[in-house]
């Protein structure tokens, strides 16, 4: 074994329930630490932060922030400036999606990344360790199937940066020493040299390997299309391990094609074992009968790919990972085959909660002032230089763990469109339509609304257009291009192929004022409603989908 996983694990699971066995003192002391490390800093001398003394007088003091408030200081930090936001020097730059097209970057500081590298990856080895008290480490934590890959990508001046799922593997390799002698694929595959679809060649290592015990991934519909294209690429891999061969309709590189030729030669004997197995239910289990359980981010949330990994994986447990965002990670699910619960970190930040419907100017509740049931929005501070930052993210308490809150994600304020981790918010789609609408040469006024759509092989996004005269086809493309431009995360799951192309369905002229009249006349006034964009409701799809429906007779 390369590294101490049960070792290692178990500390991080004791500290962890320490912790949330005293998480209201926690709190206030991650409070204390952070004012008092950074109170020279630019924005510690504006704020006060010497001055500050408890929660309350921060809550009173330090006004809640979004993005903009620190734009402008970390554009400078960007430049090289330091000393802005934290005493601590950022060594990780996290993207996430703007509202323009371009990136938008959030400092990430060493300590955060220890609080991310002991909670959302030692401990998870902790809770799997319980799991399984009697197996040897070996049977637990070797030949992993580590469906990402993490490129390391970096500024200018040498400092990384990439999306923050990124960040902790980049991160432990800062220094080339990430020993991945536990993975089934070699170091090259976990960590390329450019972002690209390598679904292909982690298929061929992980076939390759019969004692695959756990399979590691961050969200779930990128474990699903890797099943997914194994079973429908069986035969093509098959033959592929057979010859030692990489056959053209694998759709990779020449250097790619080269590294796996000498990597993996011909394989007669294993390819004729899996030539036995039957690629339907349990196919994950039957590939890999000694496969333990999957680390993947799903849940309710993720309902249709939740579906399809017990399809391929069946009883093998799994741990649901961890809720976390590019501005921190804040909750590991505190156990196997738990889902929709994640137990916040007392030692990540200061949180605080504004209950739903809140009135104007209510203050926001603590650790000590949450009772299950209540719906709150998330305001954070980190260790990297966020202050009571406003999340959007809408969470309900559903227990306790000693003193530290059992969580569910809700949804996301002004999200609109997810299907793989892409967080287009309405803000992305509508400026994608205007840009649109500019390259077209049309006005809309708003005849659009959008779906997301699981009919095809890669789950893609629906438009439905009240337009005469448009190609479906040239629209699709210009859709796509659009959505690329605005939304970032969209541009990147397209590029790496979780995302196929969008659909444009154009429908008969005086069909939104129709739904209309139907939603008028089943009871619901409509004038001060607000406009359909998404179609996030069983009744609106299934009208939309009736006139693509009749489109086609």
């Amino acid at each position: 074994m390369g590294f101490n996983y049960s070792g290692l694990g178990s500390e991080a699971l004791y500290r962890l329930r320490r912790q949330s066995f005293r998480a209201f003192e926690v709190q206030r002391q991650v409070l204390r630490e952070i004012m008092l490390r950074n109170r020279n800093t630019e924005i510690g001398r504006q704020l006060g932060f010497a001055g500050i003394r408890s929660v309350q007088e921060y809550q009173n003091r330090v006004p809640v922030s979004e993005y903009h408030d620190y734009a402008g200081q970390i554009d400078r930090m960007l430049d090289g400036q330091t000393n802005l936001l934290t005493a601590d020097d950022a060594v990780y730059f996290s993207l996430t999606s703007g509202t323009t097209g371009e990136p938008k970057y959030l400092p990430v500081t060493e300590a955060d990344l220890k609080i991310h590298c002991l909670y959302a990856y030692y401990a998870i080895f902790g809770m799997i360790r319980e799991y399984y008290p009697d197996l040897p480490e070996e049977k637990l934590f070797s030949k992993i199937f580590q469906v990402g890959e993490f490129v390391e990508t970096f500024l200018p001046d040498g400092r990384m940066n990439g999306i923050r799922s990124s960040s902790l593997y980049q991160w432990l390799d800062r220094d080339g020493r990430f020993d991945t002698s536990d993975y089934c694929a070699p170091k090259q595959v976990v960590f390329p040299d450019t972002l690209e679809d390598l679904t292909y060649v982690k298929a061929r290592f992980a076939l390759a390997e019969p004692e695959v015990r756990g399979i590691h991934g961050v969200f779930v519909h990128r474990m699903i299309g890797m099943l997914r294209y194994i079973e429908s690429h069986w035969d093509l891999l098959l033959h592929d391990m057979e010859t030692g061969d990489v056959s053209p309709e694998a759709g990779i590189s020449e250097e790619w094609k080269a590294f796996l030729r000498d990597r993996l030669p011909a394989n007669p004997v294993r390819a004729g074992e899996l030539r036995q197995i039957r690629t339907d239910p349990g196919m994950a289990l039957r590939i890999w009968p000694e496969l333990k359980y999957v680390i993947v981010i799903g849940g309710s949330a993720f309902a249709p790919y939740m579906e399809q990994l017990r399809y391929y994986t069946e009883h093998v447990p799994i741990h649901y990972f961890a809720y976390a965002a590019s501005e921190g990670v804040f909750a590991v699910a505190p156990g196997l085959d738990r889902p929709d619960e994640y137990l916040l970190i007392p030692e990540a930040g200061l949180f605080e909660f504004l209950p739903v419907d809140a009135p104007k100017g209510t203050r926001p509740l603590l650790f000590w002032e949450l009772r299950p049931g209540m719906r709150c929005e998330l305001i954070f501070t980190n260790r990297s230089g966020l202050y009571r930052y406003a999340m959007g993210d809408v969470l309900e308490i559903t227990g306790f763990y000693g003193q530290s809150p059992i969580i569910k994600f809700c949804y996301r304020e002004n999200q609109a469109l997810n299907i793989a981790n892409e967080m287009m918010t309405t803000e992305d789609l509508e400026a994608a339509i205007r840009h649109f609408e500019r390259e077209e040469g049309i006005n809309l006024d708003g005849r659009y609304c959008v779906c997301d759509d699981y009919s095809t092989w890669t789950p893609c996004y629906k438009l439905y257009l009240e337009a005469d005269g448009l190609d479906p086809v040239r629209a699709a493309e210009l859709f796509d291009s659009c959505l690329s431009r605005e939304c970032w995360g969209y541009h990147g799951c397209r590029k790496l192929g979780e995302i196929g192309p969008p659909r444009v369905v154009l429908i008969p002229e005086g069909s939104f004022a129709a739904y209309d009249r139907m939603l008028a006349d089943s009871g619901r006034y409509t004038a001060q409603g607000k406009p359909l964009r998404i179609l996030n409701s069983p009744k609106a799809r299934h009208w939309f989908e009736q006139l693509e429906e009749m489109k086609k007779l």
